[in-house]
């Protein structure tokens, strides 16, 4: 009868190689993390035109405050204050969490009746 070979240790070369890979993953992902952003050099034209565009900040508080580029405005002078945007506008709705829906979707309301379609939502991650 033949007996077995006895195994004096494990072989760690597989895992260490699996490490490293992952290391390398791993290093290369957290770079693009902490930056945030891909840093380009963008190339310049000759023919190029100049974005005309403003960027509105509309806050709302818990208390039915309303704040438009941190200029508080009354509710009823808010529908003539949100006229002003134009459709390269782009607007970003900032709302407290304890702040009434309703005065979200007012604000909403609004800007679709403007045809206002650059809106962005402002979140805490």
């Amino acid at each position: 009868m033949k007996s077995l070979k006895k195994v004096e240790g494990i072989n760690v070369v597989p895992l260490i190689d699996i490490m490293l890979v992952l290391l390398a993953i791993i290093l290369t992902i957290s770079s693009f993390i902490a930056l945030g952003k891909l840093e380009l050099k963008l190339p310049n034209a000759s023919n190029s035109k100049e974005l005309t565009s403003k960027n509105y900040e509309i806050a709302i508080t818990n208390n039915k405050k309303f704040f438009v580029n941190q200029v508080e405005i009354k509710k009823n002078d808010l529908e003539l204050e949100l006229k002003k945007i134009t459709q390269n506008d782009i607007v970003a709705i900032s709302a407290d969490k304890l702040a009434a829906y309703e005065d979200f979707i007012f604000i909403v309301d609004i800007l679709k009746k403007n045809n206002i379609d650059k809106i962005a939502m402002v979140v805490e991650k």
